[in-house]
């Protein structure tokens, strides 16, 4: 047999009087409540810096590929400055050959055109002289004289100039066969004797000649003009 006891308060119905009330009370010692803090303090201090970490991480491989990439690129264009400046350097020494061998050429046109005239006097000199050596003639004195208006030579067809020898030989007759040797080359033309003293030992004479254009001869004259090795 239950018996059902009635609250002291009228006002209090049964359901409310078997109602269980919810009562919660913190227990825990404070120094357990402190150390769960701390723990939890410390993962997400843990959770925060492995965050940081992989952020800086990831920032460090990005900032790496960038720069490989970024010093790919320098190098690549520091080669093609350097065959740039190659290729310049290049055609500065070949425009700088160029105008040597542009140089060289107007200066051999220019030295063309300036020395057309040019005589070689050591040729002409040293041909005078082998042919008195080769019969026996001494001479003394050689006065050549080109035909200008310095001058005031007489030009003649087919001369450049005139030259006057002085000499001496044993008899007229090698003075003669002097004179026939010279008028056998071709560049003295027209020997003429002006003047002859002979005595017992000697024949002294003056001999006056014309210098053919077949005397200019030299690098500069043509290559049909060429003196012999002897005259250069």
């Amino acid at each position: 047999m239950t018996t059902v006891l009635m609250p002291l308060d009228p006002s209090v119905s049964p359901q409310q009087a078997a109602r269980v009330l919810s009562i919660r009370a913190d227990l825990l010692p404070p120094e357990i409540r402190d150390n769960r803090r701390a723990r939890r303090t410390r993962g997400f201090i843990l959770v925060s810096l492995a965050l940081v970490l992989g952020l800086l991480g990831s920032w460090y491989w990005y900032a790496a590929q960038d720069l490989d990439e970024a010093r790919a690129l320098n190098d690549a264009a520091f080669t093609q400055l350097t065959d740039v400046r190659r290729d310049q350097q290049q055609n500065e020494r070949v425009q700088a050959l160029i105008k040597v061998e542009n140089g060289q050429a107007l200066l051999t046109n220019e030295l063309t055109a300036v020395l057309g005239d040019d005589l070689s006097w050591a040729n002409l000199i040293n041909l005078v002289l082998d042919k008195a050596d080769d019969h026996d003639v001494t001479i003394s004195e050689i006065t050549p004289a080109l035909n200008n208006e310095s001058t005031g030579a007489a030009a003649v067809s087919g001369t450049v100039g005139e030259v006057l020898l002085t000499g001496k030989a044993k008899t007229k007759k090698i003075v003669a066969d002097y004179v026939d040797a010279l008028a056998d080359t071709k560049d003295l033309s027209k020997p003429f004797v002006s003047t002859i003293t002979d005595d017992t030992k000697t024949a002294s004479f003056s001999i006056s000649l014309y210098i053919t254009d077949d005397a200019l001869c030299g690098r500069f004259v043509g290559d049909d003009h060429v003196c012999p090795s002897e005259g250069k």
